[in-house]
């Protein structure tokens, strides 16, 4: 008996009746009729007497019915489960991404994706993605200089370059490139090493070179040294991408030319199986690679 032919005989056993069985598995009355008499011939059994307009099962149609009882549980339990599984596949991906990521980075990725014109749906967070991705409000993380993590599955997915920002009446606005050392001599505005995973590249850099990295002024993203800035002097170190943003708001960029790029990485959460969207905007940004 293969399924199909288990599932016609579970729902005979049930209702008792091919009209009702027919009703049930959308299929006419005469084909389940048929579908009987193939399925008893094939078997070499009978497996149902008629007593007016029900079925009764034969001793051998009940020993097969309560056999297969595993299998009509199951059966069930999957059919009950699939309004959930549809609404599940059916929700927009979910991705948490840093800002800098979300104004220069992911437009295009979308794009290439589908979204165009919102022609399929998303949630967007700009927040922290790590956090994000532990308490399951997000699918995909985007983040620039992030740290192997045993509970995370990482893709590189691009880089990008720091550079220095700062006001046009710095001094070092007059130069056409930067080094660490250079930098490290004027206040700086930039990220807590501990807690940011840019600011614990930019500290490695420094730290390589014998410089101390100890910022004036201590902010969370890009976007918030730009600020800072722009208010107070200083200089700061954002990606490229942020610096282009910011290019028009009183602020230059110079390029640094011992700073080692950062990697732009799509991470997910480890041995956790994909929905097909997310798997299929996963790949969007793995093929942009």
């Amino acid at each position: 008996m293969n399924l199909r032919e288990m599932e016609l005989f579970g729902t005979l056993m049930r209702v008792g009746t091919t009209t009702e069985t027919a009703r049930l598995l959308g299929i006419s009355q005469p084909g389940v009729s048929a579908q009987l008499k193939r399925l008893e011939a094939n078997l070499g059994i009978s497996l149902f007497h008629r007593t007016g307009n029900r079925l009764e099962p034969t001793r051998e149609a009940n020993e097969i019915f309560a056999l297969s009882a595993p299998i009509f549980s199951t059966h069930a339990q999957i059919r009950a489960r699939l309004p959930t599984l549809r609404s599940q596949a059916s929700r927009p991906v979910a991705i948490s991404a840093t800002p800098a990521l979300v104004e220069g980075f992911l437009g295009p990725i979308l794009i290439r994706a589908g979204y165009q014109n919102w022609k399929k749906r998303l949630i967007l967070r700009v927040n922290s993605p790590e956090e994000d991705l532990r308490k399951g409000t997000a699918d995909i993380g985007l983040q620039m200089a992030f740290p192997p993590k045993a509970e995370f599955q990482a893709h590189t997915i691009g880089q990008s370059t720091l550079v220095a920002v700062l006001r046009t009446d710095h001094p070092l606005a007059r130069e056409d490139d930067l080094f660490c050392d250079t930098i490290a001599a004027h206040p700086m505005v930039c990220y807590n090493a501990d807690w940011s995973p840019m600011g614990a590249t930019i500290r490695a850099a420094f730290e390589a070179q014998g410089l101390v990295y100890d910022p004036a002024c201590v902010v969370p993203f890009c976007a918030n040294v730009c600020d800072m800035v722009r208010a107070c002097g200083g200089v700061g170190i954002v990606d490229a991408m942020t610096a282009r943003e910011y290019a028009m708001q009183g602020l230059v960029s110079r390029r640094i030319v011992d700073m080692p790029p950062v990697a732009i990485l799509a991470f997910h959460r480890r041995n956790e199986p994909l929905s097909a969207p997310v798997q299929d905007f996963l790949s969007q940004l793995i093929s942009a690679a």
